[in-house]
């Protein structure tokens, strides 16, 4: 009992070791320590790598599903202003050549099948 007494005694304050009561670490201890410490660091650069890679990957991915949700509607409700209904809609002149020069052709065959028709019904003879 005396001798368990002598140790309580000789401990140090605030949960220090000493010298003494500190283990000294085997050849095969520390290699095994020094592996995982590598383990443990490439683990965690392998954490890093996919952090890296997914936070861009994440942000982008909230970034196209807003504007896909928010694009339509802004469009949309930019198409329908009163203010730009009529230029819209209105004809361009090229169009509107075009569309003429296309009703005087239709015209131009309308006549040549009258005419066509008509030289058909006639006799030489």
């Amino acid at each position: 009992m005396v001798g368990l007494m002598k140790r309580e005694e000789n401990r140090p304050v605030n949960g220090e070791t000493s010298e003494k009561e500190r283990k000294e670490l085997t050849e095969r201890e520390q290699r095994d320590c020094q592996v995982i410490e590598r383990l443990i660091k490439s683990y965690f650069m392998i954490i890093r790598k996919n952090v890296q890679d997914a936070v861009p990957k994440a942000i982008m991915n909230f970034l196209v599903n807003y504007v896909q949700e928010h694009l339509q509607s802004e469009l949309v409700k930019q198409l329908y202003r009163n203010e730009i209904i009529d230029d819209l809609l209105a004809e361009s002149e090229t169009m509107a050549q075009q569309r003429r020069e296309a009703v005087e052709m239709l015209d131009s065959l309308c006549t040549a099948t009258v005419l066509i028709g008509e030289v058909g019904e006639t006799q030489m003879w």
